[in-house]
């Protein structure tokens, strides 16, 4: 007999430990499976400057040995790509880059925390592509302000239209370097506002550990999910089936409601694996014919490296967590020869510091460095997609993805405007170029997947509904990346936190009490 829960998350990292957090303190009995084992995930960066790739990295690590996080200190937080396999055509390739143990991505995590704006959420109505969000900034506010406060993101309200204004803790000081860039750059340019960055100070296991105080979640690691349980009728989820990760012995979980966290291309591979020739025969949930399509990534990679001016001022040699310059693209009109925006990160480093400062510094005395990176939000397009290739297994028989994925002309010139503006600011604050990145990486890089099971107002042309519900699956919900219909230009992990806050409310709210209890009967 297969274990019964009220629930059943898959997924450990962003949204299935928020989604067993919210879902035990309503007080339903979750099981949480993650593909992995279960790692305690730690406090602060897991040091990716000064170490250098393990070697054999390539033999076993082929595609996640290309990701900035990847080092002889990482290399086991990230799957083995020979039993994790993908495929992709040759001249379009697609780096996905994959962390399975309980924390997912958690443990490689930048931390950049940004809340979308109407600006994001509404922008087919302004320029025609894609769809609009069926939510608004002021139907996430709430979910968002509760994720800030539990993770104590900090950073400074800017009072701005396209970044909004959070529940944020106070920021490090600002050292010296990055005061002079935010002076050097408000004062030629006031409508790119340079802003603190805002990241999570708190320990990003809270909702586990606030998960497993009420004594109603049962954490399943090592579990390799293969395929949603359908009932007869088709309408309904009744679990998930699973293998061990290590016996490969096969094992069954059920459940009233399911929430697959998975990350947006795992969410969606079980998916079209859970499809059936009588109800879901192109996939489960793929009436509509959206699954799988509208693979989005930020564009990536491109950016420089280099020196600060040392000029003796005090706060010189201060550490922070660097700043942001929000979009200022295409805001308050469509000025530019392509839509939507972009945010660029920079940071200032102080003389004393890891790998990079020593390489820049090499041969002379040392001084600050500097790093600067833009991610540009990508187009929804209906030819960026995933299928399965059923002629490929991963190492437990489970067919895998096929990815289809290429940035178009609207990336392009996006990303030849970036280039543009971080030089003419680099300019402007005196800073000294030693290295430029002028290419984009391949798309799957910049490890933002967005897309593939998009939410929406229309179940013919969406996935799930604005609750994060399946439209084909009464009491099935995908609260990770797959569900969003456009990418804007912000880190989406804060975005996939609150959409799985709100989405809980409405699972508990419908499936809550005695209705939930006859159902897992």
């Amino acid at each position: 007999m297969a274990e019964r829960f009220d629930a059943i998350v898959v997924g450990a990292g962003a949204a299935g430990i928020w989604a067993a957090k919210e879902l035990t303190e309503k007080g339903l009995t979750v099981a949480l499976l993650d593909a992995g084992p279960a790692v305690a995930i730690g406090e602060g960066s897991p040091g990716w400057e000064g170490a250098g790739k393990p070697r054999g990295a390539v033999d076993r690590h082929p595609i996640q040995s290309q990701c900035y996080a990847f080092n002889e200190g990482t290399e086991d937080l990230f799957v083995d790509d020979l039993d994790n396999p993908y495929t992709f055509p040759p001249e379009k390739p697609f780096a996905w880059i994959r962390s399975r143990q309980v924390g997912g991505r958690l443990h490689l995590w930048g931390k950049t925390s940004l809340r979308f704006s109407d600006h994001e959420l509404k922008a087919a109505s302004r320029d025609g592509v894609g769809i609009d969000w069926p939510l608004s900034h002021a139907d996430l506010a709430p979910h968002y302000a509760k994720v800030e406060r539990a993770l104590r993101i900090c950073g400074v309200n800017e009072g701005l239209p396209q970044l909004p204004d959070g529940d944020l803790a106070a920021p490090p000081t600002p050292n010296a370097g990055e005061r002079r860039f935010k002076a050097a750059v408000e004062r030629r340019w006031p409508q790119r506002r340079v802003t603190a960055m805002r990241t999570v100070q708190a320990r990003e296991d809270g909702p586990l550990r606030d998960a497993a105080a009420t004594g109603r979640l049962t954490l399943i690691p090592d579990a390799v999910v293969r395929r949603v349980l359908v009932d007869r009728d088709g309408r309904r989820a009744g679990g998930v089936e699973y293998l061990e990760r290590e016996s490969r012995r096969e094992r069954e979980v059920r459940g009233s409601v399911v929430f697959l966290c998975a990350s947006a291309l795992e969410t969606t591979r079980l998916l079209l694996n859970s499809g059936d020739s009588e109800h879901h025969p192109d996939g489960l949930g793929n009436s509509s014919g959206a699954l799988g399509r509208y693979l989005m990534d930020h564009t990536y990679g491109i950016g420089f490296d280099g020196l600060a001016p040392r000029r003796g001022e005090q706060g010189e040699h201060l550490r922070s967590f660097g700043c942001l310059v929000p979009s200022f693209r295409n805001v308050a009109g469509s000025e530019m020869d392509y839509r939507r925006g972009f945010e660029i990160e920079m940071q200032v480093m102080p003389p004393e510091g890891g790998l990079r400062q020593r390489l820049l510094n090499r041969g002379r005395l040392p001084q600050p460095t500097f790093w600067m990176r833009a991610f540009g939000e990508v187009l929804p397009s209906f030819e960026n997609r995933v299928s399965i290739d059923p002629g490929v297994t991963d190492a437990w028989g489970i067919p895998v993805l096929h990815v289809e994925c290429a940035y178009g002309d609207n990336e392009r010139r996006m990303v030849a405007d970036q280039l543009a503006c971080m030089r003419e600011m680099i300019e402007a604050a005196g800073l000294v170029v030693e290295a430029s990145y002028e290419e984009p990486s391949p798309p799957g890089l910049s490890t933002h997947e967005m897309g593939t099971a998009r939410m929406g107002d229309d179940p013919e042309t969406s996935v799930v509904d604005p609750r994060n519900r399946c439209w084909d699956v009464d009491n099935l919900y995908l609260t990770d990346g797959a569900c969003f219909p456009s990418s804007g230009y912000q880190n989406p992990t804060l975005t996939i936190m609150a959409l799985t806050v709100r989405a809980c409310e409405d699972a508990a709210a419908r499936f809550g009490g005695g209705e939930l209890r006859s159902l897992a009967g």
